[in-house]
């Protein structure tokens, strides 16, 4: 009986993800669909025509660059859990992580690759999961401050947004909180539910081991606070390729928030959710529908491009 349970319970997760993933999908097309309706496509290919590869091919650049210096912080993570995992091979494994979340149909499904490599490499799967989550949680309270950066170069940026910019700052402290006392909330649920929940205990164990280290948290930071500026500095040289005024204060303060709400599990891998919080707050700063979908199209295909080079060392792996 408790097995035909276990059966029928599997079946019906599979039917709730089948079901979320085609609700997923119908939103990015739903999205996409009211874009197009609002676009005129030819400026699309005008903007694309006229577009500077010297430009672009510097924000495919810095592209690498950040992966690089994501995979350094990731490092720092596993040397403060006691573990010496070289460099290489974690930007190996970062690359890969970024071609699976563009290729796969879940943009976790990056972080899955990396964990199991790191615990391939360590034997350790806690502490693998928690150098993932202690890295991806860090660098999304770095988000805050890279919007800060954009209040401080704009009072009117301040003025026009402060609700907005207040609640935003306020989600990434709690999210430094949260990974900082991981370990509280693991002790909690572990008395509640003692198989998974032991699991997760010994995860948030690890993710404060990682973190209790207060020169390596310091130095995670600042390359996560690097990586964010990376990130700006990507879309400031779009931009630019495309010929187009924003001011950078306001680069600052919107990219943030529109990676922020590109991270909901509501779309498929992003699509059409991107391009639409694109267009919603470009459109604050005088961008045309078509000029803010090009700048999220043109990030979108730099990410994609250069995540190939994932795809190709997961081939040459034996």
């Amino acid at each position: 009986m408790t097995v035909l349970t276990e059966k029928l319970s599997q079946l019906q997760q599979k039917d709730q993800s089948k079901y979320v993933m085609l609700l997923k999908i119908a939103i990015s097309m739903l999205l996409i669909a009211v874009l197009i309706a609002r676009s005129d496509l030819d400026k699309y290919a005008e903007l694309i025509k006229g577009s500077s590869p010297l430009y672009l091919g510097i924000a495919f650049i810095v592209t690498i660059i950040s992966i690089i210096v994501s995979a350094y912080k990731w490092q720092l993570l596993v040397i403060a859990q006691g573990f010496s995992v070289p460099l290489r091979k974690l930007i190996s494994s970062y690359f890969v992580g970024l071609f699976f979340n563009n290729f796969m149909p879940t943009s976790i499904g990056g972080d899955v690759v990396r964990v199991l490599d790191l615990r391939k490499m360590t034997n350790n799967g806690p502490a693998a999961a928690a150098s993932v989550v202690a890295e991806r949680v860090l660098a999304s309270f770095t988000l805050g401050l890279i919007v800060l950066c954009g209040v401080a170069c704009s009072a009117e940026a301040m003025a026009r947004y402060h609700i907005i910019i207040g609640i935003f700052v306020g989600i990434c402290v709690l999210a430094l909180i949260a990974v900082v006392y991981a370990h509280k909330l693991g002790e909690l649920l572990s008395r509640h539910q003692a198989s998974i929940m032991t699991r997760f205990k010994e995860t948030a164990e690890s993710i404060r081991v990682s973190v209790s280290n207060r020169p390596i948290l310091v130095r995670v930071l600042l390359y996560s606070f690097i990586f964010q500026l990376m990130v700006v500095a990507i879309n400031i040289f779009i931009i630019k390729a495309l010929g187009l005024n924003v001011p950078v204060a306001f680069v600052f303060l919107f990219i943030p928030i529109i990676f922020a709400i590109t991270m909901l599990p509501i779309s498929m891998n992003g699509l059409g959710l991107r391009e639409a919080t694109y267009a919603y707050f470009f459109a604050q700063v005088g961008l045309s529908t078509e000029e803010s979908v090009t700048v999220s199209l043109f990030f979108f295909l730099i990410v994609t491009l250069v995540s190939l080079i994932g795809g190709v060392i997961f081939a040459l792996r034996k």
